[in-house]
């Protein structure tokens, strides 16, 4: 009998230096998807990880980790069927989806988008 892959959310899974994420920023593809923006870079880590940045703009403090625990729950769902990119997302705020179904959508629809587009560097500010 063979075991199902292991789905858990681990510490691996996750971008967590500032670096990480400011590299996703300058130099990732960019896409927006039903309430979602999200940042792809190739890590060269063979398994992808997620990011999550959610701004005080999003709502209050119930808002933002309910919008959190949606995007991790998606991820934790569909790490199986994702490339090995490093996902940087970003929920909008009035737009993002409420239900879980709705932001796995959301996320693979923003990962085919970003994936069709041409990464484009973006000038840094002075």
């Amino acid at each position: 009998m063979s075991r199902a892959p292991d789905s858990r959310f681990r510490r691996e899974n996750r971008v967590l230096r500032k670096a990480e994420f400011d590299l996703a920023f300058e130099a990732g593809w960019r896409a927006f998807a039903s309430g979602l923006v999200i940042y792809l870079r190739d890590a060269g880590l063979g398994r992808p990880r997620i990011g999550l940045v959610t701004s005080r703009k999003f709502g209050n403090a119930v808002q933002r980790n309910r919008a959190r625990r949606l995007l991790r729950e998606a991820f934790r769902l569909e790490q199986g069927r994702l490339p090995p990119l490093d996902i940087v997302a970003l929920p909008q705020p009035g737009r993002f989806p409420g239900s879980c179904g709705e932001v796995r959508a959301a996320l693979l629809d923003a990962i085919a988008r970003a994936r069709r587009n041409t990464p484009r560097p973006r000038p840094r500010a002075p």
